[in-house]
């Protein structure tokens, strides 16, 4: 970035409150005002004010107390994480500092020191008396500081070493390319290697560790044909299409004293914009429900605190137009100095960090800008993920989307910001487009991942380097690392058809299974107990012989297991996540075959076959029995080989109830695999608030009418699945659409 970017002054919090005043003293949006103090905004003060100690001190007896709720001991929780992160971020001592610099500049004096500190430039804070400095505060004087970069010999800060971050050829040829009907120009291939490696011996040998690393999302027109090449390990778990912070998840037990490695290999298109905007033709937007929340504050870090908008007031003055708006806060913001920042998950209000601190980095920045359009009515948003260049330079990275009327969503990168030119549209290229060396794993900040994390993640808002935990809690960045490598494969003869036919044809599908009808159960999330279900029918196509789902018209609530769902065992490849296992409550999840209908009356009209049970037919549920996940008879095994069982067929004759008077066998677990899970069926409910303790269960009338629909000779299937992991694998397994909501 030019040089007076580094040297711009920053305005401090005095600055801002001099501003709030000369603005008059009008109310502050109700969510900007204080809060009434709670036991945890009361630690929070302490931690601000540096006093760790006490702040520990209360969190323990708080925590000790029985009083508190649950949202109240995860909050407290994290406060004390926070401050170990804090600690982790603030571990220099100004000796350290120091020496950095002395490194590489020579000789300092005490003067020099006091000045670089009292101006800004040596990030700092006092905790429990003692100032401690930002580990990379030496690092970041050579980035703000135009004097001290001048003493060091042959240095380029970081960005000035980025092609990009400068008018290039490649924004030329972008704006040469585009038109008013085509904004997408200079297409490139990138394959990908992300690599994340835990250290030895962090969690004890054998347990499961867990790690989500960042996966790219298919966004129509910037990024698609994501193209899975491998992994390690080779099970794993790609996020849905539709998780803003999308992931592919692995699991792996930990070896003693050996480092734990997760790596994957991708590729991907992606696109250059650039969208030719005139101030003139911009209009007001008029927000629908969609639009709405980008106009919204996002505690904690999209808020209109007073001293925001009062910097507003001074940037905007008295324009109106929303393009030529958006032009000033972009300017403003592109002119803060870039650093390398603290730890996202240590700032209280990110946005208000970028506005005070003297600096900030690329998501800092962004979360300012954002900030400050929404509060100008300006639609925006967050996007991130990694950026490269035609070099060898790539670094993770923030960027934004803001949206214009009647242009629409349009990229924006203020920490590349104005470029040097007197044509406008390269002048203000990164205010209406983005370059073609991006990968994109998000679409907003602080989303949850898919599977869920259980412990507090080490990036509570981005997520471009990965996350990992086990049981005992999360695994912080410094207990492993990661790298990333690129190579632009743009040149290399892979035509657009062979991605698509590669995509097209993944490893397994529904249609190899040869099944002609299907039953879909979808609930919300693996510890929901109840769900719909949905029926298809396959039918050909006589133009092109092709095959289709079509719905069977056959739609009802379901209850499942009392605690939800896990993997089962059928005919789906091996998941990664929670298995099923004997006695947990879970309905299984995943692809089976469905076999004979069953029930107390001497028959049912169904096209399944069907066996009537009587009073002596149990299904073995006692794992190492040579008949476990079997139905057997104890007049012909005899009653002691039935010994242990709980699960007579006639429950109104045993058991007093009805739920088993109509019912169809699942072949889950077919190679009757002890501990994994026994006599699953889809039968009667009780109510539709009552689980079952790991079937499928509906109403009488709705059974009816699968039982009449379901045909033996059209070898059936029953697919359980989440909504999530239903997004997630509906492409890839060839599934039957179902309604929306």
């Amino acid at each position: 970035m030019p040089a007076c970017k580094r040297v711009h002054p920053f305005i401090n919090l005095s600055t801002l409150i001099a501003l709030v005043l000369l603005q008059g003293c009008g109310e502050a949006p109700e969510s900007a005002l204080a809060d009434k103090p709670t036991k945890v905004s009361q630690q929070q003060s302490l931690i601000k004010d540096g006093k760790f100690a006490e702040a520990r001190d209360n969190i323990q007896q708080l925590l000790d107390s029985k009083k508190l709720s649950a949202k109240q001991r995860q909050g407290l929780e994290f406060e004390r994480e926070r401050m170990v992160r804090i600690e982790q971020d603030f571990s220099a001592d100004l000796a350290d500092v120091r020496a950095y610099i002395e490194k590489h500049i020579g000789k300092v004096s005490e003067q020099e020191l006091a000045k670089w500190q009292s101006d800004g430039l040596l990030e700092h804070r006092v905790i429990d008396g003692k100032t401690k400095y930002f580990r990379s505060a030496g690092y970041n004087l050579f980035q703000l500081d135009e004097q001290a970069l001048k003493r060091r010999k042959g240095y380029q800060p970081f960005t000035e070493r980025a092609p990009l971050y400068a008018l290039n050829q490649h924004h030329k040829d972008i704006v040469d390319q585009v038109d008013p009907d085509n904004s997408q120009a200079e297409k490139k291939r990138f394959k990908i290697r992300y690599n994340l490696k835990v250290n030895a011996n962090v969690v004890p040998d054998g347990e499961l560790l867990k790690a989500w690393i960042p996966y790219p999302r298919e966004i129509l027109g910037r990024q698609e044909n994501i193209r899975y090449i491998d992994s390690s390990p080779k099970v794993h778990q790609i996020a849905g299409e539709d998780k803003l912070q999308r992931t592919i998840y692995f699991e792996t037990p930990a070896i003693a004293n050996q480092p734990t490695e997760f790596w994957v290999e991708y590729e991907y298109d992606t696109y250059a914009m650039s969208v030719a905007i005139q101030a003139d033709k911009i209009t007001t937007v008029m927000p629908d429900d969609v639009l709405k929340q980008y106009l919204e504050q996002r505690p904690p870090h999209v808020v209109f605190t007073p001293e925001l908008q009062a910097l507003s007031k001074r940037i905007v003055g008295d324009e109106t137009n929303p393009y030529k708006i958006a032009q000033k806060l972009f300017a403003y913001v592109d002119n803060i100095p870039w650093a390398t920042a603290i730890e996202y998950s240590t700032i209280p209000n990110i946005s208000e960090y970028a506005m005070t601190a003297g600096h900030a980095d690329c998501g800092q920045q962004t979360l300012l800008l954002i900030t400050l359009l929404r509060y100008n009515g300006i639609p925006a948003r967050w996007q991130s993920g990694w950026e490269f260049s035609p070099k060898e330079f790539d670094t993770m990275h923030d960027w934004g989307m803001v949206y214009f009327a009647p242009y629409g969503w349009v990229p924006m990168d203020v920490t590349h910001g104005v470029l040097d030119s007197d044509e406008d549209a390269l002048k203000w290229f990164y205010l209406s487009g983005i370059d073609s060396y991006r990968l994109i794993f998000n679409d907003d900040y602080s989303q949850d991942f898919e599977p869920t994390k259980q412990h507090f993640r080490s990036e509570t808002v981005d997520s471009q380097r990965g996350e990992v935990e086990w049981q005992g809690g999360n695994l912080y960045f410094n207990q492993w690392r990661y790298e990333m490598q690129w190579q632009d494969i743009s040149d290399e003869l892979i035509s657009e058809q062979a991605v698509l036919s590669t995509l097209a044809e993944p490893d397994f599908s529904l249609p190899e299974l040869n099944g002609d009808q299907v039953v879909m159960v979808i609930t919300d999330d693996e510890n929901a107990i109840q769900g719909k279900l949905f029926s298809f029918e396959k039918q050909i196509e006589t133009q092109n012989n092709s095959s289709i789902w079509k719905s069977a018209n056959i739609e009802t609530d379901i209850v499942v297991g009392k605690t939800g769902i896990a993997w089962g065992k059928g005919l789906h490849p091996e998941q990664v996540g929670q298995q099923k296992r004997e006695g947990d409550g879970k309905a299984p999840a995943g692809i089976f075959r469905l076999g004979t209908a069953f029930g107390y009356l001497p028959d049912l009209p169904t096209g399944l076959n069907y066996e009537p049970m009587t009073a002596s037919h149990y299904c073995m549920d006692v794992g190492g029995s040579p008949l476990y996940n079997q139905i057997a008879d104890t007049k012909i095994v005899g009653e002691q080989a039935l010994a242990g069982n709980s699960e007579p067929m006639r429950r109104d004759i045993h058991k007093n109830d009805q739920v088993y008077k109509k019912g169809i066998f699942v072949h889950h677990n077919p190679g009757n695999i002890a501990g994994s899970g026994s006599c699953i069926f889809i039968h009667l409910w009780r109510s539709d608030s009552s689980p079952t303790l790991g079937c499928t269960a509906m109403e009488e009338t709705a059974m009816d009418k699968l039982l009449a629909w379901l045909d033996k000779d059209k070898n059936p299937l029953m697919v359980t699945l989440t909504k999530a992991q239903y997004q997630s694998l509906k492409r890839d397994w060839r599934l039957p659409e179902i309604p929306a909501n």
